[in-house]
C-alpha cells in the first residue's frame, strides 16, 4: 500500500526559506509533497536518480513530511480530539478548497489545548487574511471558533 505525506512546519519552512539546505534530490522530492499525491505517485513522476523511495524515508525521517495515515496513532491524543481537528479541517476545507495546506497544517501542528487550538485558528486567519481576503478570514475565524468552543473536549 502507498503512503501519502504532507509536509510539517519544518518541511514548509525548508521549501520557503532553504533553511536546511537540503540537496537538490530531496528538495524536488519535498516539493511534490502536497497531502494528496501518494508515494507511489512521487517516485514514478521522479528521476530515477533522484532515489525517491530514499527521499521520501529520510525526509520523514528527519522530520520534513509526516505520513497521514500515521498521524492519528502518533498523537497522544484522544479520538474527541481527533474528531475535533477533523472537524476544523472539514470546515477549512470548504471554505478553501484549494491551496489550504499551510492553513491545515497550523491546526494539526497545534497542541491538543483549547488555548494552542484557539492560536493556530488565529494565526491560520491572519495568514488567510494577507493572502486570500478578509471577508473569507473572518467567516472561517468566526466558524472554527464556533466550533472550538462548542467542543465537548473543553466543555
Amino acid at each position: 500500500m502507498s503512503d501519502i505525506y504532507r509536509r510539517t512546519a519544518k518541511g514548509d519552512e525548508e521549501i520557503e526559506n532553504r533553511t536546511y539546505k537540503l540537496d537538490y534530490f530531496h528538495r524536488f522530492v519535498l516539493i511534490m509533497i502536497n497531502g494528496k499525491k501518494n508515494s507511489d505517485t512521487i517516485i514514478s513522476n521522479s528521476s530515477e536518480q533522484w532515489n525517491a523511495d530514499q527521499c521520501l524515508k529520510d525526509l520523514e525521517k528527519h522530520g520534513f513530511i509526516v505520513n497521514i495515515e500515521d498521524r492519528p496513532n502518533s498523537m497522544p491524543t484522544n479520538s474527541s480530539t481527533g474528531d475535533l481537528q477533523q472537524s476544523l479541517i472539514a470546515t477549512i476545507q470548504k471554505h478553501l478548497p484549494d491551496n489550504n495546506t499551510k492553513v491545515i497544517n497550523k491546526i494539526l501542528n497545534a497542541d491538543n489545548s483549547h488555548k494552542k487550538l484557539s492560536d493556530a485558528i488565529d494565526s491560520a486567519c491572519i495568514f488567510i487574511k494577507l493572502t486570500i481576503s478578509e471577508d473569507t478570514s473572518e467567516k472561517l475565524k468566526n466558524e472554527l471558533h464556533q466550533i472550538l468552543d462548542n467542543s465537548k473536549e473543553f466543555i
